[in-house]
C-alpha cells in the first residue's frame, strides 16, 4: 500500500477541465498525487483535452477512465474503486468545474495524519471566478451551504447532515469507503451522492469520523446557481423528486 493521494475527477462535457487539472498540477505536493479522470460518456472533446494536458505536464500522473453508466455517483465510484485497487489509502475528489487551492493536497494529508478516528474530510467552498461569477458570490456561497446543511438536517431530523461534505472538496480513507459501501451509483437527476455518502459515514462510523476544516478550500463554479436561482437551487437539494419536473437539471449526469 502507498501513502500517496489519489484524486478522482468525474467529468461530462467539461470545456474548462484543463483549469481543474492546472490547479492540481500547482499543488505543493504534486509529486505525491495521482489523478483519475473518469469520463462519464462525454459527447465533446473533454477526453482529448485531458490527454493533451497530460502530455504537456508529465510530472502529474493522470489516468483516464470511462464510465458509461449515467451519474456522478457511478463515475466517482468507478474512480474511487480503481484508485483503491491501485493501492491508495487516501482518495480525494474534486469536480471538473472546480479548482482546489495550492495547499489542498497537503492539508488533506495533514488532516488524516495522527487521527485514526477521522474517515472523511471536507472543507470550504468558494466561488470560482469564471464567467458565471458575480460580485457578492463570496458571501453567498458559504452562507448558502451552511443554510442547506441546516435545512437538510431538519428535513431528515438527523444531525449527521449538518456535517455533509461537498463532492468537489472531499477526501476519505480507502478502508472507510469500502466499509460504508462508497458512493451510490446514482445520477444527479435523482440523488446527491456526496450528501448521502457523508451521512452514511457518520451513521456507520460515528459523527467524529467526519471532519470539516474551513482551511481546506476549493473554488467551484456558480453555473448551477445562475441557472436555477437560489430558490430552485434549494428545492433541487431538498426535494430530489422535483428534479426533471419542476426543476430542469442543467447537466444530464
Amino acid at each position: 500500500m502507498t501513502d500517496r493521494l489519489a484524486v478522482v475527477v468525474p467529468v461530462f462535457n467539461e470545456q474548462d477541465i484543463a483549469l481543474t487539472l492546472g490547479a492540481l498540477h500547482r499543488q505543493l505536493d504534486r509529486e505525491l498525487l495521482h489523478v483519475y479522470v473518469v469520463d462519464n460518456a462525454s459527447t465533446d472533446d473533454t477526453v482529448q483535452r485531458v490527454r493533451r494536458f497530460a502530455a504537456a505536464h508529465p510530472s502529474l500522473g493522470i489516468t483516464v477512465l470511462t464510465e458509461l453508466q449515467k451519474g456522478t455517483g457511478a463515475a466517482s465510484d468507478t474512480g474511487f474503486r480503481r484508485a483503491i485497487e491501485d493501492g491508495f489509502t487516501l482518495v480525494a475528489r474534486t469536480d471538473g468545474d472546480s479548482e482546489p487551492e495550492e495547499d489542498w493536497a497537503r492539508r488533506i494529508s495533514g488532516l488524516f495524519a495522527g487521527r485514526p478516528e477521522v474517515a472523511l474530510v471536507g472543507g470550504t467552498s468558494v466561488p470560482l471566478r469564471d464567467r458565471y461569477y458575480r460580485p457578492g458570490d463570496g458571501l453567498l456561497m458559504p452562507g448558502a451551504l451552511r443554510l442547506l446543511r441546516v435545512l437538510i438536517a431538519a428535513k431528515h431530523l438527523d444531525a449527521a447532515y449538518l456535517r455533509f461534505v461537498a463532492g468537489h472538496n472531499m477526501a476519505v480513507r480507502a478502508s472507510a469507503y469500502l466499509e460504508t459501501g462508497g458512493f451510490e451509483r446514482t445520477s444527479i437527476d435523482t440523488r446527491d451522492e456526496d450528501i448521502d455518502f457523508s451521512a452514511r459515514v457518520a451513521h456507520r462510523l460515528g459523527r467524529a469520523a467526519v471532519l470539516i476544516d474551513p482551511r481546506l478550500r476549493v473554488a467551484t463554479s456558480m453555473r448551477r446557481v445562475r441557472r436555477y436561482g437560489l430558490s430552485l437551487m434549494g428545492l433541487h437539494h431538498l426535494v430530489p423528486t422535483l428534479r426533471g419536473r419542476l426543476i430542469r437539471t442543467i447537466d444530464v449526469r
